[in-house]
């Protein structure tokens, strides 16, 4: 199989799409941080899903896809695969986020990410699964696993940062780290994609991912402008924030519960 038949700049989009969703994402959980309460809290880590698992991971492989190719076969795709990968990416990704918490601790890290690593893994499997070509493809499996172990050592490193880093400056260079992991995971998976071509089969069923990608990219990319404005009009809530931290840390543990206590509009 040729991997860029579309040329390198694929893998280039590719890895800007990846680190966009990313950075996007860990701005929403940095937000999720100063959020009083879980209402608003589960909004930001929805938010924060939707940019990683949906834009920074699915997308990505979605945009490398688009340089797959076989000699003397066509490439399809089955788009209900594709849109059930994507919800897989999103959902886990969501979980493994209220799984790690505001204070997330080493356990809640590990079992998180682990989550959130499978889910990626099974979003790629899916993908992969969806390739038709005029023959039959076989996906390795073991390629699969690995893929998917890799999957789950970048969530687990994206988690903890989330809850340890709080400058962009940083947060910027762990999503670029981030989309440099998903595109290591695609072509470790990828690799281990077989295609056998038949000559006697007609044309493969499916789509042509391409003439789907303007829609799909566009809304995908937009989805973003979302929160992003949320994140630049969201007001400042650091000091807030921590004041009641130190309040309740001072008063113990039988300290009031922050839902109870009179709430800002956020």
């Amino acid at each position: 199989m040729n991997y860029y038949g579309m040329g390198y700049w694929v893998l280039g989009l590719a890895i800007g799409v990846s680190a966009a969703g990313a950075l996007v994402g860990l701005a929403c959980v940095r937000q999720s941080t100063l959020s009083i309460t879980q209402r608003f809290r589960l909004v930001w880590l929805t938010a924060a899903a939707g940019s990683i698992g949906g834009v920074g991971t699915w997308l990505a492989v979605y945009v490398t896809l688009l340089g797959v190719g076989i000699s003397g076969g066509e490439v399809r795709y089955d788009v209900n695969r594709m849109v059930v990968a994507m919800a897989v990416a999103a959902v886990t990704t969501l979980v493994g986020l209220l799984m790690a918490g505001r204070n997330a601790t080493p356990g809640r890290i590990v079992g998180g990410g682990a989550v959130m690593g499978l889910g990626i893994g099974v979003m790629h499997w899916l993908a992969l699964a969806a390739i038709r070509v005029n023959g039959s493809v076989e996906v390795n499996i073991l390629m699969s696993l690995a893929a998917a172990g890799l999957a789950i050592a970048a969530s687990i490193g994206l988690l903890w940062a989330s809850s340890r880093l709080r400058a962009m400056p940083a947060l910027a260079g762990i999503a670029v780290l981030y989309a440099l992991a998903v595109t290591a995971m695609h072509s470790l998976g990828l690799s281990g994609v077989q295609a056998h071509v038949d000559s006697g089969v007609g044309e493969p069923n499916g789509n042509d991912l391409f003439t789907l990608f303007v829609p799909v990219f566009v809304v995908g990319t937009l989805s973003l402008a979302i929160p992003i404005t949320a994140v630049l009009v969201a007001p400042d809530r650091t000091g807030t924030t921590r004041s009641r931290e130190s309040v309740r840390a001072e008063a113990g543990p039988d300290a009031e519960h922050p839902d109870s206590a009179p709430q800002l509009v956020n």
